[in-house]
């Protein structure tokens, strides 16, 4: 399953890669273009920041019948801390914050959000247009940030705040692609395929943790088995 993510995601950057060659004739893009992407992006930033916080909120508004076996019931009773096992293996997973413990990833996903944000809005209320010289740099290297993120956690060598950082950057480099993308095409049709793009580029770093996550249970040697 993660391998078709990753190819996916590959297939994504290519995609996106290709619009900006198969962009629109116009020269300009208005404000009220680029006012439409920034709506849309400032509304998915804010959906995430909530996920970010409060993970699981829109089960809520479900309705699904809890078919609970008693196996996964043996490993719910297992404490969590930031939505991971309370075990000394995720605990670079885990920062304290007040002394309530938060997930490192998601903060790092909200904090880079919260920026995303606020550059989004700088980039859409200042009177300057960006070269294009400089929209293809800030392509390339949004894509090279996203594929660290993926390194970083593929790799599992992490630090707490390293991790934080990282996956902050994910999001910042959401940002610059769309940004980038919308300058170079001057349509925002485009701005808005990439931000659809940034929901699978999201979604397969949450099933490279999850992998993660299952081998770092395979690996130890206590009975519980979380994931």
């Amino acid at each position: 399953m993660v391998f078709y993510y990753l190819l996916l995601s590959i297939i994504a950057i290519v995609f996106v890669l290709t619009m900006i060659f198969v962009r629109s004739h116009a020269n300009i893009i208005t404000f009220y273009e680029k006012l439409f992407v920034a709506a849309i992006f400032f509304a998915s930033c804010l959906f995430g920041i909530s996920l970010a916080i409060y993970p699981n909120w829109w089960r809520t508004y479900t309705h699904q019948t809890n078919h609970t076996s008693k196996v996964q019931e043996e490993k719910i009773k297992r404490s969590f801390q930031g939505h991971h096992p309370d075990c000394k293996t995720f605990k670079s997973h885990v920062i304290v914050i007040k002394n309530k413990p938060r997930c490192a990833g998601c903060l790092g996903l909200a904090l880079g959000s919260l920026v995303s944000i606020l550059l989004m809005a700088l980039y859409l209320f200042l009177p300057y247009r960006l070269p294009v010289a400089i929209s293809y740099i800030l392509l390339i290297l949004g894509i090279f940030a996203l594929l660290l993120v993926y390194g970083e956690i593929i790799l599992n060598n992490r630090h707490t705040l390293i991790h934080i950082i990282i996956n902050s950057l994910l999001v910042l480099s959401f940002l610059v692609i769309t940004i980038s993308v919308v300058e170079i095409t001057k349509g925002p049709v485009y701005g808005i395929l990439t931000i659809l793009i940034c929901f699978l580029w999201l979604d397969t770093r949450i099933h490279l943790s999850n992998q993660q996550h299952k081998n770092i249970c395979a690996s130890c040697t206590k009975s519980c088995k979380t994931y």
